[in-house]
């Protein structure tokens, strides 16, 4: 091609050729001149265009046409370039073809650059110029390059040879031309046609004369009779190369070829030949085989049967079309010569690769078949028709005729080279190895067309080209087949992250001629197939050949499974199940471990009648294993990935071979896990090791304790790297799986399961006998397995559970439709495993933890069924709507609990690890899927009571293996977790049986904390309950329960059960219906209830905390019926039964026969002694202390119930009967009631209430209960040794300081209840208080023991209690108006006897301070005071109780002072009992040296307690409200015995008793003035009383107080004692001021007594004074006050108007000298005349006393000085005797004038002149003078 512009180029040659012809030839330089003239004239730039200009015209070659003819080497050499670059150019015109292809005939010899220039020239001319070249043209052309073809220089001649090929070529590219262009591809094609076109006539004589020369014949187109027959044999095939197709539309050409070439060919392989023509010939029959098959058929057949024989040359033909020849004249002849028979190995090899590259033409091969085997038919023999076999079966005959190439064919699949040994001798490394890199050529034999002889070729070249032919075999059919039938879809499994492989969409159909042809081929194929592949399995190979192997297998195996070829698939899949693992090793292992007496863990059965023989003799599961020398290679992990791959693609369609495969993948696993996985490389077989002398890899510490050498570390990374890659797969089969559907799932489920049947000895399923068989049938290749491990999961059961957890959704949602069986048998045999009982212990553990992980992860699928995930099947869906997925799911769970396995299964053995597990994984499912168990939580109750209801599971021996609880232990987290988060999710009937199960834990002896527990979550309950919405209006239940138990004949414990039963068994309805959740209430109190009568004490006090804490925090929403069914079947029955319990207990302590009680907890006590080392010396003690806790608190829960303001408890049936009951059971504990006596807690509509309280209520129960008894029946004895003890004496056994403690706080809390709002209730309340406290006082005498100390020298009653209990005495008495004089005198009796109890008595022995008991029972006295202001009874009633406090210390006492007034008497008697009691109590105290008081018992002195009640009495008497009150107090003679209390107290000197006796009774003596003729007597004893009591403040001796008793006898008293003298002082001031106030002008009779009394009592006061100097020794100030005291009265009373009565001046009396009382402020301002004149006497008498002492005295001192307070003592006297105005009538023997008393005094006062002291003097003067001025007057 011109690489320039043409014109300018053809310019400089002809210029060129110009000059050098012009003088030899110039007829060339003129023709040269004319082209470039031409040239120059074309105008065109563009040497298209100047071309096409030059082809116009002749001219343009006629300068090269010369020069050529000149046979100038140089000229010619110029015109031929030129000529090349015009014919290149298509600027030659068509007429000069001709002339030029002669031209360059005529240089052919001038040189070998010429010859390539016209070489170079003759294609261009063929295909550039189509409509010049035919016919004889081209026949010279042909000429042409035939000639240079012959040349001896080999570029010409190849360059020749090329150009002569592509001629040919391009003559049969026009014909293609020619044929589109006449448009008749679709006509038929006759030899008219193809001889009236030129360029297929063409075609046509080339192609013949070519097989005339390739036969040696004469040509009829090209006449050339010395063409080389390779040459010609090249041209054909580059005829048919290229355009077999042109060929085969021409008949004619068809033709040629069937009469001329193909008997050329036959007659060809008939004799030997050189290797370049067989070469040839070979490739020939190739390209008709490939090509022409079609057309050429009987030809085709034919070569096709000599390549067969070349190949096998004694396979022999059995007649047919394969039975003839074709002779090299062209006609049919029988085949007289074997083929194949004495020619050269050569041929072989050619006819190999002709059939190799035929059968890996998987197109070619498909339509040979069809075309010769394929149409046989089921009315002919197949015999006839088996060319394609034929081949096959003789490629596979020479693909396996060297034997000497298997390595082993019993030890699996060989490596690829030998690791740590050396090779043998004589022999390479690469010899041991079947690869392309030494059994393969580096270039075919065929393609070797430049050889003249054959190469050199390795011994397995021949079964190298058949083994890989049939590769190319497989590889055809999984091209053309596996595309129609494979789709790639990914993993469906949930939670997987697989990447998407093929699986068999459907099987194909056969419509498909191409599908049946195919499925033909293999079925007459496979056998053939197998057989090699079965041999070189065994062949060490090399890589890339073994690779080739495994995919082709691989895909055999799809392609049988897809066309259904359920034998030839099996024959395939079995083949490589059986190279993946190193039989002869295994067996050799197996058979030294059984004769070395293996022990295994499950034993060997005999088979049962009929029943089908396993493949394996001993067990296949130990736990004692050797070390296994020997693992797979690298070759067989490969071919395991291969079975892997093949299960996965046909998983659809396995079926019972699931069962094989899944044995090789188990054995493939286990031995790589026993040799810790390491990958053998090379040893021919598992012995090779050995053999060599090298370690062998095994475990490093096997479990029988064998070491075997250690792994290194690179390998250890290399055997983790594979064997995570290994279970990648296996994780991929069975999770492709899912993805082919129900037959695929439940086939795998089986093989899975027979697997497991085979490692665990449990009993085959029934249901799966004839699958089973079929599975195992298909198994007989592996004959000896290795024996599991059980040191960790098991293949089977791990694959299962993963199986099943991965496809969870489809297994259970099947469970509805009639594909349901997987699920049913993956847990049936996982059952069977898990309770089978001669199951390896951890295989059951294992099958356990496998139903575990499949029902957690089931229900994990449920919560997202529910949350709506897309990843859950529809049809699963469906089923967790419905309920019945979770009912399913958890089903396995509840037989595994029961140890059955389901239906055809015996029953199994409880085990507890199985239950332990079991439970674990309820609890699980209960923290993470709880909320959709929805329909299903029945059977998680069922399993729950599977625990409580059955016996301990058993161990492996049948023994119990755990401790006692141990299953109680792990089930309880369930249903703690039921009660703290699902209790909303939970149906009715559910929420029943939570409550029971919850009772059913309480009442388990196995687990205290256990029980403990589970009352606590009751509260999980309560609240639950309490938040219940009630939305369906039902009405709640009618009929009260006390109603049923009133009408019961039964007795009421009996009654209340038959009552609960019928709440346990009852429909409910909604949990929202108000009848529903009354029945749950109340089955829930009551089973706490029947909890608080258990016999442990933890348990029963919980329960009853745990109830009323209920009651307390739930109560205000119940309803009357719940409230009626709480009371009488919950609270009161509850209550009683703590307190006969206690009783009970208590006496049993008391006799001894505490054993009676023990016998019961005697195992659990020695258990719980055991576990903790403690040890109960005292278990009576400890009894009663427990259970003294339990009564109180049941008794103060039952009271919190009536505390709290609840209405509906008014609406109960018997509602004030049950009020009674609960006050008669608080009774009971506070005094102690026996257990015969206690109340029975029994409605009874017919009942009366005895509400009353009488004036001798208390007095009747001190009678009662001090009765002694007269024989042991009275006592309730059972007749032991026991004294006989009176009413009393029992309940003080019975009684303790804590129950009389609760006792108080129950009754706190009923009193401060709003019950007590009507009379009755409040009667009853106040009925048992008293009683309570009356009882509870009672002291029994015939006591054996110190009274009030129990066993445990324990003060019993104590002193807070007793005050507490005052405290409450108050609080009911003061809560409503109903408080009669009755009710009150009965509360203060017992206050006194309370008071007089011998624990207050000796409380305090401090007079100076009241204890507790003591204010309150002022306080009780001050209530009734209170209480009684609108009744002057009860208030007389309350001043007199108040009275005989005061004087209680005198009577305690046995004080003499007073003891016959009436106060006294009077109180002796009320606390006669009282003090009785205590003369025979305290010797009983003070002997006893064991108290725990610091002190002995001592007498009370009780006067902080008088001194308390006189201030009381005094606010009393001080605040009477009007004169009825008054008059009251005079008449019952409180008045009087208030005084006389008062007088009692003046023995001590006690200033608040002076300071109210001056406050109070003055006054109201003056207030009772108004009284006096009503009251007369009752005033006249009130004031005598007055009188006493100053005559006692005084300290006045009795005989003072007589009549006639004559004052001025005795001088003085000189120890004087009592009160003190400013006191005393007081009191006489305010008595003689109120006597002076109170009386009248006329004496008043009721005081004339009490007046003569006072004046004595002055002038008993006045003769103090008198004492002589020398007696006292001392300043007698103190004393002189009184007397001065006294003395002023005296004057006041003489006087005729106080007024008038002077305390004496001031310059003779100093400021301090008198008291600033001596004259009273308030005095009246006359006195009467019987006053004065009852006063005057005793004041002369002691004021002459006092002048003549003081005169006396002078004289003994002498010059000494009398003390001060003598002289202002007679100073007083003469002050006032000179200012005193004296009555007329005063003094009778006197003269009737005011100075009466001084002219009575005269001789005195003048006594006094001869003492030394001037103011004296003064004094006496003014009286003198006094006197005188009357006397003169």
């Amino acid at each position: 091609m011109a690489t320039t512009n043409i014109g300018a180029l053809l310019l400089a040659e002809l210029q060129t050729l110009s000059t050098e012809a012009r003088r030899k030839h110039p007829e060339i330089k003129e023709a040269a001149e004319r082209v470039i003239v031409v040239l120059r004239g074309i105008k065109a730039t563009r040497s298209v265009e100047i071309a096409s200009e030059l082809a116009k015209s002749d001219e343009a070659i006629s300068p090269f046409v010369l020069g050529c003819k000149t046979n100038n080497h140089k000229l010619a050499s110029i015109s031929v370039q030129c000529l090349q670059q015009l014919i290149s150019h298509r600027a030659v015109s068509p007429r000069s073809i001709a002339q030029t292809l002669s031209t360059l005939n005529e240089v052919i010899h001038l040189g070998v650059d010429i010859q390539v220039k016209i070489l170079q020239m003759v294609l261009p001319l063929v295909t550039m110029y189509d409509g010049c070249v035919y016919g004889e043209t081209l026949v010279d052309a042909f000429h042409l390059c035939l000639a240079l073809q012959k040349s001896r220089d080999p570029i010409v001649n190849n360059t020749a040879a090329a150009i002569l090929r592509q001629v040919v070529v391009a003559v049969f590219d026009r014909v293609v031309a020619e044929d589109r262009e006449h448009n008749d591809d679709e006509q038929e094609d006759t030899r008219e046609s193809d001889m009236t076109r030129k360029y297929a006539k063409d075609a046509f004589f080339v192609l013949q004369d070519l097989c005339l020369w390739a036969a040696g014949s004469d040509t009829i187109f090209i006449l050339d009779e010395t063409v080389d027959q390779g040459l010609v044999l090249d041209l054909i095939e580059s005829v048919l190369v290229n355009h077999a197709a042109v060929v085969a539309r021409h008949t004619s050409m068809l033709q040629i070829l069937r009469e001329r070439l193909a008997p050329f060919v036959v007659g060809f392989f008939a004799e030997k030949a050189p290797f370049t023509l067989a070469v040839r010939c070979i490739r020939i029959v190739w390209l008709f085989i490939r090509d022409l098959h079609v057309d050429l058929a009987p030809e085709c057949e034919m070569f096709l049967s000599i390549l067969t024989r070349l190949v096998d040359p004694g396979i022999t033909s059995k007649g047919g079309r394969s039975s003839v020849s074709l002779s090299r004249s062209g006609g049919m002849q029988p085949s007289k010569t074997v083929l194949g028979s004495g020619f050269p190995l050569f041929y072989r090899v050619l006819a190999m690769e002709i059939l190799r590259n035929t059968l890996r033409d998987a197109q070619l091969l498909h339509q040979l078949y069809a075309q010769f085997d394929g149409d046989s038919n089921a009315d002919t023999d197949a015999e006839d028709c088996h060319v394609i076999a034929d081949v096959l079966k003789a490629v596979g005959k020479v693909a396996a005729e060297r034997p000497e190439l298997r390595v082993s064919n019993s030890d699996g699949i060989p490596g690829a080279q030998a690791v740590g040994g050396l090779a043998s001798e004589g022999e390479s490394l690469d010899s041991k190895q079947v690869g392309a890199h030494n059994c393969s050529l580096r270039t075919e034999m065929h393609k070797l067309l430049d050889k003249h002889e054959p190469p050199l070729m390795p011994e397995p070249y021949l079964a190298y080209l058949a083994f890989t032919a049939l590769i190319g075999v497989a590889d055809g059919l999984a091209e053309h087949v596996l595309p129609l039938c494979t789709q790639n879809v990914a993993c469906s499994a949930p939670a997987t992250n697989l990447a998407p492989g093929s699986v068999l969409s459907s099987s194909l159909t056969l419509t498909d001629t191409r599908v049946l042809t195919a499925k033909q081929l293999l079925l007459r194929s496979w056998p053939v197939l197998l057989s090699v592949y079965t041999f070189y399995l065994v062949v060490r190979l090399d890589d890339l050949l073994f690779g080739q192997i495994m995919d082709t297998m691989q895909k055999l195996v799809q392609v049988s499974g897809a066309f259904e070829l359920n034998e030839a698939r099996n024959g395939f899949l079995l083949l490589l199940c059986r190279s993946c693992l190193p039989q002869a090793a295994i067996a050799d292992h197996e058979r030294q471990l059984q004769q070395g007496h293996r022990a295994t863990l499950s034993p060997v059965d005999e088979l049962e009648d009929g029943a089908e023989p396993k493949v394996h003799a001993l067990p296949l599961v130990t736990t004692s294993l050797s070390g296994v020398t020997f693992t797979m290679n690298t070759r067989q992990i490969e071919c395991l990935r291969a079975v892997v791959a093949c299960a996965q693609y046909l998983a659809s369609v396995l079926g019972p071979m699931w069962y094989p495969v899944l044995v090789t993948l188990q054995q493939a696993e286990e031995l790589l896990y026993q040799s810790h996985g390491r990958l053998q490389s090379g040893p021919a077989n598992a012995n090779t090791a050995a053999k060599t002398g090298s370690q062998p890899t095994g475990r490093r510490a096997s479990v029988s304790g064998q070491s075997v050498p250690a792994v290194a570390s690179d390998d250890k990374q290399l055997l983790s790297s594979d064997l995570a890659r290994i279970r990648t797969d296996y994780a991929r089969l069975l999770g492709f799986v899912r993805t082919c559907g129900g037959d695929a799932i439940m086939w795998t489920v089986r093989a899975l399961c027979v697997l497991g049947t085979d490692l665990s000895n449990a009993p085959p399923d029934v249901e799966l006998q004839s699958e089973e068989a079929a599975m195992r049938a298909t198994a007989s290749i592996i004959h000896r397995r290795l024996s599991a491990v059980l040191n960790r999961p098991t293949f089977a059961i791990d694959q299962l559970r993963a199986f099943a957890v991965s496809n969870v959704d489809v297994l259970v949602g099947a469970t509805g439709t009639d594909d349901q069986g997987a699920w049913r048998a993956s847990t049936r045999h996982l059952l069977a495993t898990a309770t089978h009982p001669h199951a390896p212990a951890p295989m059951r553990t294992q099958a356990c933890s496998a139903v575990s992980d499949i029902v957690l992860a089931a229900m994990d699928l449920v919560s997202q069924a529910d949350s709506g995930s897309d990843t859950v099947s529809q049809q699963f869906i469906d089923s967790v709507l419905s309920g019945e997925a979770q009912v399913c799911v958890l089903t396995p769970l509840l037989q595994m609990m029961n140890g059955t396995a389901g239906d055809g299964y015996a029953d199994g053995a409880r085990f507890v690890d199985v239950s332990k597990l079991t439970l674990d994984t309820v609890h699980m499912l209960l923290q993470s899927s709880g909320r959709s168990i929805m329909r299903a939580w029945s059977v998680v109750f069922d399993i729950i009571h599977t625990v409580l209801d059955t016996p301990q599971a058993t161990g492996a021996a049948g023994t119990e293996s755990r401790q006692p609880g141990y299953l109680m232990r792990c089930v309880f987290p369930c249903l703690q977790l039921i009660c703290s988060d699902y209790l909303e999710d939970l149906p009715p009937h559910c929420l029943r049986r939570c409550i029971e199960c919850l009772a059913l834990f309480g009442r388990q002896n196995e687990d205290l904390n256990i029980a403990l527990t589970a009352i606590g979550q009751a509260w999980a309950v309560c609240d639950f309950l309490q938040g219940l919405q009630t939305t369906v209006s039902d009405g709640g239940k009618v009929e009260l329960v006390s109603t049923v138990l009133a009408a019961s004949s039964k007795d009421t414990h009996d009654a209340i059960g038959e009552i609960a039963r019928v709440w346990w068994h009852e429909d409910l309805a909604d949990v929202s219906a108000h009848a529903t959740q009354q029945v749950l209430w109340i089955l829930l109190l009551h089973s706490l209830a029947q909890l608080g009568c258990d016999r442990r004490h933890e348990v029963r006090l919980s329960a009853i905390q745990t109830l009323f804490r209920t009651l307390d925090m739930r109560g205000s929403a119940f309803d009357a019926w719940l409230w009626d069914a709480v009371v009488w079947a919950v609270v009161l029955p509850l209550s009683r039964y703590t307190l006969v319990q206690r009783s009970r207990v208590f006496d049993l302590i008391r006799n001894n026969r505490l054993d009676e009680m023990l016998e019961d907890a005697q195992d659990e006590a020695a258990r719980m002694a055991s576990k903790s080392g403690v040890f109960v010396e005292d278990p009576g003690r400890l009894y009663a202390k427990q259970w003294d806790e339990t009564a109180a608190t049941a008794l103060q829960g039952a009271a919190r119930v009536w505390a709290e303001p609840r209405a509906a408890l008014d609406s109960i049936g018997c509602a004030d009967q049950a009020w009674q009951c609960v006050w008669r059971l608080v009774q009971a504990l506070f005094v102690g009631e026996p257990a015969q006596t206690v109340c029975k807690c029994r409605p009874d509509p017919q009942c009366s209430l005895d509400v009353q309280v009488g004036d001798e209520f208390v007095m009747s129960l001190v009678a009662a209960e001090s009765a002694e008894p007269e024989s042991a029946e009275e006592n309730g004895s059972d007749g032991s040794d026991q004294p006989n003890e009176s009413v009393a004496g029992q309940r003080a056994q019975l009684r303790t300081r804590e129950s009389m403690s609760a006792a108080i706080d129950c009754a706190s809390l009923l009193v401060n209840s709003n019950h007590l709002a009507t009379e009755t209730k409040w009667r009853i309340a106040y009925r048992a208080w008293l009683s309570m406290g009356a009882l509870a006082t009672l002291v029994p005498l015939s006591s054996s023991r110190t009274f009030n100390e129990d066993n445990n020298k324990t003060v019993v009653v104590t002193h807070d209690a007793l005050c507490l209990y005052l405290r409450q005495s108050s609080t009911i008495a003061n809560a409503h108006k109903w408080l009669t004089e009755a009710d009150a005198h009965a509360l203060l009796h017992v206050a006194r006897l309370v008071l007089m109890h011998v624990e207050v008595v000796q409380y305090a022995a401090d007079d100076c301070k009241m204890t507790n008991v003591q204010e309150q029972v002022l306080a009780v006295a001050r209530l009734v005071v209170a209480r009684g202001v609108d009744s002057a009874t009860a208030m007389a009633m309350a001043a007199e109780n108040l009275a005989m406090l005061v004087v209680l210390p005198y009577v305690v006492c046995a004080s003499r002072v007073l003891d016959t007034t009436d106060v006294v008497q009077m109180t002796s008697q009320a606390f006669a009992p009282m003090t009785k009691r205590l003369d025979v109590l305290y010797p009983l105290s003070n002997e006893s040296t064991e108290r725990k008081h610091s002190r002995r018992a001592v007498r009370p002195s009780f006067f902080a307690l008088s001194a308390g009640a006189l201030d009381c009495l005094g606010e009393v008497l001080s605040s009477l409200p009007s004169d009825d009150h008054r008059a009251q107090i005079l008449r019952s003679g409180v008045w009087k015995h208030a005084i006389v209390a008062m007088g009692m107290h003046m023995v001590a000197p006690l200033a608040p008793v002076s300071d109210w006796f001056v406050r109070v009774v003055p006054p109201k003596m003056i207030q009772l003035r108004s009284l006096a003729q009503p009251t007369c007597g009752a005033l006249k004893d009130a004031w005598n009383a007055v009188g006493s009591v100053l005559a006692l403040a005084m300290c006045i001796p009795p005989n003072m107080l007589d009549e006639g008793y004559d004052c001025s006898r005795e001088r003085c008293k000189s120890d004087t004692q009592g009160l003190a003298v400013d006191v005393q002082i007081r009191i006489v001031d305010a008595v003689v001021g109120a006597s002076v106030e109170y009386v009248g002008v006329e004496q008043p009779v009721e005081i004339a007594e009490y007046w003569t009394v006072l004046v004595r009592i002055l002038e008993w006061g006045a003769v103090v004074a008198a004492e002589p100097v020398v007696v006292l020794g001392t300043d007698s100030t103190n004393a002189q006050e009184l007397t001065m005291a006294c003395f002023g009265w005296l004057f006041r009373m003489t006087s005729v108007c106080l007024d008038n009565a002077s305390s004496g001046s001031a310059d003779s009396v100093s400021a301090d000298s008198v008291s600033a009382d001596s004259v009273s402020a308030d005095s009246v301002s006359a006195v009467p005349a019987w006053v004065s004149a009852a006063a005057a006497p005793a004041l002369v008498r002691r004021s002459a006393m006092a002048l003549d002492a003081f005169v006396n005295d002078s004289r003994l001192v002498g010059l000494s000085p009398l003390p001060q307070s003598r002289i202002v003592l007679v100073r007083l006297v003469l002050e006032n005797l000179a200012q005193l105005q004296c009555h007329p009538q005063a003094l009778t023997n006197s003269t009737q004038s005011p100075a009466s008393h001084i002219r009575a005094l005269y001789p005195n006062l003048v006594a006094l002149i001869s003492v030394n002291n001037s103011s004296i003097l003064r004094l006496v003067q003014q009286c003198l003078l006094r006197v005188s001025a009357e006397i003169l007057g």
